[in-house]
């Protein structure tokens, strides 16, 4: 950014060569259809309609390459799996070539994904915008030390990815607030739930004709269906001893993995303590049997019983084919939010076996009922949790994140009084009740506390009532990023950025005469760059030097900030 405003040559604004080219996105994924997962299923149809919608959408995972592959698609191949993470020691070298010859204008990374690490090492691949989009935590059982130590040696890398992208994505507005990797970047994160593209209709038809399918139900009176890898967190066996007892429901559970003993043990055992258990374990099925499994129930179950299930995206395809859910209602995951959405399905506690026998209780009592609420799921299928509408929340993220010229005014929010904005960097704890009462003498203003003190024990009852961001949490190039977002997000008067001490011995918004000082600063004044000591030297912006400076760009480097004045083209 320096070298630009030193004369540089500038390259052309991204809005520019958008304007004459499609907007080019290179995705960096962890695997690709026909490998199964919730990622892998999203990830597809995502870049089917991005590229449908005029933006050319590449992408590089992992996986051995197949004959019928786009040319947009690259896989990469694995060498090892360690600790469930796949390990390909040739995706640097493919992700650097495809960063070279694609050129995107941004860089979609779909986490979590230790392959995506790889772009923090490229210089080329920091200078393209970042969205990570966040699909899941990774969580760690306090009895597994192996995944525990990993994640030490992970985490460092996953915080400076998150730090160098421009937006983030969650998948829904509960997981948002629950993850404590995305709590320090809440101000670039937005919630926007996970889509799939329409059912295919020749697909629906071969479901409605799969005969050997239909015979798997037998003659129960309610049919129940799940979906997942037989994995520990699924919650199979909840629904499993659930179900035991019932001789007229049938539950078929597609899907394999590492459970499937102690799942075909726990079948056994029910049958024999409890007269029946009318439970099959399919293993895997072909997206034509999973159509004609979704199609034939009468219900959908998902009993996970951690947040590793993140969103459930096997609720939307249940529920595109108009059948009813039943969810775990597991804090901090999508699930119930998802369920609640369609206003179709119930949702009860996780690993509670009563509570669950109690949820196949109510469904055979409500069986007439059943199909009318799983129109409602369909509908809110349609209305929700479409791929096209999920493309296009996506593309507008795109285009947030795009350097605006500085011509464009701040649109104002309707009926929303100017009001200053004071950013005020504490270097003392005691200044803290100081500023309770300054903001309580001037109600007129916005005041944003910057904790600069390094205390590591805060007292929360002296920073009550106060909009703070700590220097222990974030750098200032985030503190910076954070008030630009307000400055552009809210109806603002002025800016002042100055030490708590200035504040609370002023009288009010002066604006400053910033007069150079040093052959260092002058020679950057006669460039068009002002230097400010952030928490030192005060700043106060008005007006179009203010919308100007919400929207510009700015290199920092410690506290100190380098801006081009409003006056230079």
């Amino acid at each position: 950014m320096l070298r630009e405003w030193l004369g540089r040559p500038k390259a052309p604004s991204l809005q520019a060569r958008v304007a004459a080219a499609p907007l080019r996105v290179l995705h960096v994924g962890k695997f690709y259809p026909p490998y199964r997962g919730g990622m892998e299923s999203f990830l597809a149809d995502l870049i089917e309609q991005q590229r449908a919608s005029g933006i050319d959408a590449y992408a590089v995972v992992h996986g051995d390459p197949l004959p019928d592959d786009p040319p947009w698609l690259i896989r990469v191949p694995v060498q090892i799996t360690l600790v469930f993470a796949p390990i390909a020691l040739g995706f640097p070298l493919a992700l650097h070539r495809a960063i070279r010859a694609f050129q995107p204008d941004v860089l979609h990374l779909h986490m979590p994904n230790n392959a995506a690490f790889w772009a923090l090492l490229m210089p080329a691949a920091r200078r393209v915008a970042w969205v990570t989009h966040w699909h899941s935590d990774v969580l760690i059982s306090k009895w597994d030390s192996l995944l525990q130590l990993c994640y030490q040696v992970y985490k460092p890398f996953e915080t400076k990815l998150l730090r160098q992208s421009a937006a983030i994505l969650a998948t829904s507005p509960p997981y948002m607030a629950a993850s404590i990797p995305l709590q320090r970047w809440l101000f670039k994160t937005l919630a926007i739930p996970l889509g799939l593209k329409p059912l295919d209709q020749s697909a629906l038809v071969q479901a409605q004709t799969e005969g050997p399918q239909l015979q798997l139900w037998g003659d129960a009176r309610l049919r129940v269906l799940s979906v997942g890898r037989l994995t520990y967190y699924k919650g199979f066996d909840t629904l499993i001893s659930a179900v035991a007892g019932f001789a007229d429901v049938q539950l078929l559970i597609a899907g394999e993995g590492e459970q499937r003993k102690d799942l075909e043990a726990l079948i056994a055992r029910e049958r024999s303590q409890q007269g029946c258990a009318n439970v099959q374990l399919l293993g895997q099925v072909s997206e034509a049997q999973k159509h004609a499994l979704f199609n034939s129930c009468d219900i959908f179950a998902l009993a996970s019983r951690e947040r590793t299930e993140a969103f459930g995206l096997v609720l939307i395809e249940a529920m595109q084919h108009g059948k009813p859910c039943i969810a775990s209602d597991l804090d901090g995951s999508g699930m119930s939010w998802v369920v609640g959405q369609s206003g179709s399905g119930q949702c009860y506690a996780p690993d509670q076996v009563q509570a669950w026998k109690e949820a196949i209780r109510q469904a055979l009592a409500a069986k007439a009922q059943l199909a009318e609420r799983g129109l409602a799921a369909q509908q809110a299928a349609d209305a929700y949790f479409s791929i096209s509408q999920c493309e296009r929340r996506i593309a507008e993220v795109y285009d947030s994140i795009q350097p605006a010229t500085e011509s464009l005014p701040i649109a104002p929010q309707a009926n929303t009084p100017a009001r200053p904005l004071q950013v005020a960097v504490l270097q003392q704890p005691a200044q803290w009740p100081q500023l309770q009462q300054w903001q309580a003498d001037h109600p007129e203003s916005l005041l944003l506390c910057v904790d600069a003190s390094g205390q590591r024990d805060p007292d929360p009852q002296a920073q009550r009532g106060l909009a703070q961001v700590s220097l222990r949490d974030l750098d200032w190039p985030d503190v910076i990023a954070l008030i630009q977002r307000l400055a552009e997000e809210q109806t603002l008067s002025a800016l002042s950025i100055c030490s708590a001490a200035d504040l609370l011995g002023q009288k009010g918004l002066e604006v400053p005469v910033l007069q150079p000082q040093g052959r260092w600063q002058r020679w950057l004044a006669r460039r068009g760059i002002r230097h400010l000591q952030l928490g030192r030297a005060a700043l106060v912006l008005q007006g179009d030097e203010l919308a100007a400076w919400a929207r510009a760009q700015h290199a920092s480097w410690g506290r100190h900030l380098f801006m081009r004045s409003a006056a230079q083209p």
